[in-house]
C-alpha cells in the first residue's frame, strides 16, 4: 500500500511539473499560474529568458502589485513572488486585454504595455529631458523625479542593507516602472509633483511620449521650486559625469527637490548589479548600489556637489 501511494505521489508530482513546465511556455500559461484575481486589472506583462512579470491595478483599492514568476523553479513554494503598494496614480487607462498576452514574441527580453508588445528591435520611446524641461519650465513643482530599468518592472521600494546597518532605499514608490529594453541608461519616465495646497499634490507621470498616468495624494515633504531648463540640463550632466553612469545601472533614480529657500538638490540613486528577480527583493547590500548628490543655488549660477556618506 505505502508502495502504492509512493508511485501515486510520484506520478502527480511528475504530472504536476510537466503541466507547469507546458503552461510556462506561454504568456497566457503563466499568466494563469501568477493566480491574480478578477478585481486586478493587468496593466504590463515582462518576459526575459526564465522569468514572467505581470503588473496590476485594483482601482478599488488603489495598489499596484507586480507577480513575478521563475521558470527555472516553478515547482518551488517560491517560483512565484508577489510585491504590492499603494499609489496616488490612476492607472485604469493602461489596463490591458489579457488576450494580447496570445501575441507575445518569441524574442526576449519582451515588453507588453499601452496595448503593445515592444522587443530590442522595435523599443518603448520615452520622453526626452528636452520635452519635460519644455513643458515644466518656469512652473512650480514639489519634485521632479526620472526613473529608468533596464530589466524588469519595478514598483514600491528596496532597502540598502549590509549585516546590520541601513544605508537607505531606493524605489519607484507607487510608480511602475518599465523597461526601456535598449539598454542605453539614457531613457526615462518621468514623475512630476506639483503643489496643489500643503496637504496634497498632483502627481503625473509621462510614459511613452503619448502615455500619462495622473492622481492626487499625500505630497513629498519638500518645499516648492521653480524648474528651468538649467536645473534639468544640470542633473543629466551630474548623471552623465558621475561613475553611475558609467556603471550602467539596472535601475536608476534621479530627484530635484529642495529643503531650502534657495537651493535645488539633485540626488543620484542606483543599482548596479543584476540577479534574476532583483526588482521583487527587499533588500540588496550596498556594494550593489551608487549615487551621488549635488546641490543647485535657485539662480543656478554656481553648484556644489559631493558623493553622500
Amino acid at each position: 500500500m505505502k508502495k502504492f501511494l509512493a508511485l501515486v505521489l510520484l506520478f502527480l508530482f511528475f504530472a504536476y511539473n510537466t503541466y507547469t513546465y507546458h503552461q510556462l511556455s506561454s504568456a497566457e500559461g503563466a499568466y494563469k499560474l501568477a493566480g491574480i484575481p478578477s478585481s486586478e486589472k493587468l496593466i504590463a506583462a515582462y518576459h526575459d529568458n526564465g522569468f514572467w512579470q505581470f503588473a496590476t491595478y485594483n482601482p478599488k483599492t488603489r495598489k499596484l502589485k507586480v507577480y513575478a514568476i521563475y521558470t527555472d523553479k516553478p515547482i518551488l513554494p517560491w517560483g512565484r513572488d508577489v510585491k504590492s503598494v499603494k499609489t496616488p496614480l490612476n492607472y485604469s487607462p493602461l489596463a490591458l486585454n489579457p488576450k494580447l498576452l496570445e501575441k507575445a514574441p518569441k524574442e526576449t527580453p519582451a515588453l507588453l504595455f499601452a496595448g503593445k508588445w515592444y522587443t530590442r528591435k522595435n523599443p518603448p520611446k520615452f520622453p526626452t529631458a528636452e520635452q519635460i524641461a519644455k513643458e515644466y519650465a518656469n512652473k512650480t513643482l514639489r519634485e521632479l523625479t526620472a526613473y529608468h530599468a533596464r530589466k524588469e518592472l519595478w514598483i514600491g521600494g528596496i532597502t540598502i542593507q549590509t549585516g546590520d546597518a541601513i544605508y537607505g532605499a531606493i524605489g519607484s514608490g507607487g510608480v511602475l516602472v518599465i523597461p526601456d529594453l535598449k539598454q542605453t541608461g539614457k531613457s526615462f519616465i518621468w514623475e512630476v509633483e506639483i503643489p496643489i495646497d500643503s496637504n496634497a499634490s498632483k502627481f503625473v507621470v509621462r510614459y511613452l511620449t503619448n502615455m500619462t498616468v495622473r492622481g492626487i495624494g499625500i505630497p513629498t515633504p519638500s518645499n516648492d521650486f521653480i524648474v528651468t531648463n538649467e536645473t534639468v540640463e544640470k542633473a543629466l550632466s551630474l548623471f552623465e559625469k558621475s561613475q553611475v553612469s558609467k556603471a550602467n545601472p539596472i535601475f536608476l533614480v534621479i530627484t530635484l527637490y529642495s529643503r531650502s529657500s534657495n537651493l535645488v538638490k539633485i540626488s543620484i540613486m542606483s543599482i548596479t548589479t543584476y540577479q534574476k528577480g532583483i526588482s521583487m527583493m527587499d533588500k540588496i547590500p550596498r556594494g550593489d548600489t551608487l549615487g551621488d548628490y549635488q546641490e543647485i543655488p535657485i539662480n543656478n549660477t554656481e553648484s556644489k556637489s559631493k558623493m553622500p556618506d
